[in-house]
């Protein structure tokens, strides 16, 4: 009998390690499957987006419609959902207000993929029926990749974090159901051992010891949750942030074996290992300037009534360090003073003024002017240069994000620099355009919203 009372609290604590064992030794592996949902009445964008995120190994599913796409959602869960706008019949504002009056996807991550313009009525819209981010075709495989990625692996850690409740809950109640078992066997016991006083109370104190310790571990778990609830919360809202540290290690590793390794290695080997570099940095800085873009559309606007010569001239000293060496004859002729933020508007002519010398690079003599011309009868700025020009049947992919008309082997650049120019203007209330040819030059135009004087 004493044996079996001295036995029972050990028993009772390796039963309490199996159970929680388990939930540490989770059975969810990073390679299972996902699914995400293409939603576009065209095969060919289907086929597209699929062959763009076929790397990412999860699984897709491809529909034509809005109705297809709300049956598949009845069917099975989905990491995120790629809707395109413009669809016959019930188009992606429809579908997405659809998917969020269902429990069930209320809270599944969209993504509106769509030709439409990304004027702010469309993107207001998408955003108030619950979108996470609104991208204009053609898409840049590795930003879209990257996107869905993201939300594939939230997918997956928000499901790991369920099953680990779940499983901490089962935990918890059949442990209550065990304790119980052996305060109970250990209560028979002590009835047919009074004489054996001291013995018993001692088991009673291991028990009670135990209980203690269960329940620490349970409020230990319980933490643990909420801390992963918040952290993925920070995450949703830190995305781009935490791919830049990443970016900057694959850039940096590649540099040291490079490095360290480039008199071992095939020179094919090496050219893939320089690209993969390359890769690193450019999609590092293209999650620097993307952040550049959200900081300028969330900036603060303040206006001042300022010449805008002071701001040419400091934008032409912060960009000299580019020209050492090379010969640029400036033209700045007579500007105006106007109502505008200046802090916004340096950028303007920074971006401006950096491209007009980048693309006059191999000019002997470069030209840039800035000055003010009068189009259809409105006050224009414009910033003019004698560098390679541009097709004008490209003209509209100027100030889209990410969009060159040069490629980066010839032109550095991440294609946002002039995204941003378009958004301060238009938070100024102006617009602008720009006219060139190939070899011949470009000049860039830019109106402002008319202010009164402070």
């Amino acid at each position: 009998m004493i044996a079996n009372l001295q036995t029972t609290p050990f028993a009772l604590e390796t039963d309490v390690q199996e159970i929680l064992s388990a939930e540490t030794s989770d059975s969810y592996q990073a390679k299972d499957r996902a699914n995400i949902l293409l939603v576009d009445d065209r095969e060919d964008k289907l086929l597209a987006m699929e062959a763009i995120l076929d790397d990412l190994g999860q699984n897709m599913v491809k529909v034509s419609s809005g109705r297809e796409a709300l049956r598949c959602l009845l069917q099975r869960d989905f990491a995120v959902i790629l809707l395109d706008v413009n669809m016959p019949g019930m188009d992606g504002f429809e579908t997405a207000f659809l998917i969020r009056q269902r429990k069930s996807s209320e809270h599944t991550p969209i993504i509106f993929v769509t030709a439409i313009s990304d004027t702010e009525t469309h993107v207001s819209r998408g955003y108030s029926l619950g979108a996470v981010d609104y991208i204009l075709t053609p898409v840049v495989p590795e930003v879209l990749r990257t996107k869905v990625s993201v939300f594939v692996e939230l997918f997956k850690k928000t499901a790991q974090i369920k099953r680990q409740a779940e499983r901490l809950r089962q935990a918890h109640d059949e442990l209550e159901i065990r304790v119980n078992e052996r305060t109970i066997e250990l209560a028979v016991a002590n009835a047919s051992l009074h004489a054996e006083i001291a013995e018993r109370q001692r088991a009673e104190e291991q028990i009670r010891k135990l209980n203690v310790e269960l329940e620490q571990r349970v409020l230990d778990r319980t933490a643990e949750l909420a801390a992963a609830n918040q952290e993925l919360e920070t995450f949703t809202y830190s995305v781009a942030h935490d791919l830049r540290a990443p970016l900057r290690q694959i850039h940096g590793l590649s540099q040291i074996v490079e490095e360290d390794f480039a008199s071992q290695m095939p020179a094919k080997a090496l050219e893939y290992l320089r690209k993969i570099g390359q890769r690193g940095k450019d999609m590092g800085q293209m999650v620097d300037d993307l952040l550049k873009l959200s900081r300028i559309v969330k900036q603060d606007f303040s206006r001042q009534w300022i010449g805008l010569k002071s701001i040419v001239d400091e934008a032409v000293a912060g960009i000299m360090l580019e020209t050492e060496g090379r010969q640029i004859e400036w033209r700045i002729g007579d500007l105006p003073s106007v109502a505008c933020d200046p802090g916004l508007m340096r950028q303007v002519f920074s971006n401006l003024l950096s491209n007009a010398v980048k693309y006059t690079r191999p000019r002997d003599k470069a030209v840039v002017e800035v000055g003010q011309v009068k189009v259809n009868d409105e006050a224009a700025i414009f910033v003019r240069d004698n560098g390679v020009g541009f097709n004008m049947e490209y003209v509209d992919k100027l100030f889209g994000v990410f969009q060159r008309l040069h490629g980066a082997e010839d032109f550095e650049g991440t294609g946002v620099g002039l995204a941003i120019v378009a958004r301060v203007i238009h938070k100024h209330g102006g617009r602008i355009w720009a006219e060139g040819k190939v070899d011949k030059g470009a000049t860039f135009y830019f109106t402002l919203e008319q202010g009164e004087k402070i």
